[in-house]
Order: C-alpha cells, then structure tokens, then sequence
C-alpha cells in the first residue's frame, strides 16, 4: 500500500493513534512501533471494517513490511 493513497482521515487516524505525525516514518529517531500499528490498522480496516487495533498489534514486521509494499519495491530493485 502506498501510503500517499491514505484519506486525510486515515493519515489523521494514524496520528492520533501514534502520537506522531505520519512523517516520523522517515525520521531514524522517531520510535516506529505506534505509527506501524495505525498504518497497519487503517490500511486493514479497508478491507474488513470489523479489524481491531489488537490485530494490527499481532502482526509481524514480515507481515507490516508485505503490508507496506516494500517487498515489492526490493523485487523491483533486483534484491
């Protein structure tokens, strides 16, 4: 998923559930656990309204890295 196709919603979602703002995925010092949760929770949320938060809290970074697309950018870079 791309993240720049989240709603303003979502993105605010995300914030409020992390207490960061969506751009601390790109900050090495932001601690990243809360903003893959809401990322995780919202993206799912799409596809099965009844996913909960505790879900998005099971999945692993495998699972979160699949999630966010970024096997797919590593297969397009030959890795």
């Amino acid at each position: 998923m791309d993240i720049n196709k989240l709603t303003i919603g979502e993105v605010a979602t995300v914030e409020d559930m992390a207490g960061l703002p969506i751009a601390a995925l790109g900050d090495p010092e932001k601690p990243k656990g809360k903003l893959m949760v809401a990322l995780a929770y919202v993206i799912n949320k799409r596809e099965n309204p009844k996913y909960t938060k505790f879900e998005a809290e099971q999945l692993t970074m495998d699972e979160m890295t699949e999630l966010l697309g970024m096997n797919e950018e590593d297969e397009e870079l030959g890795k």
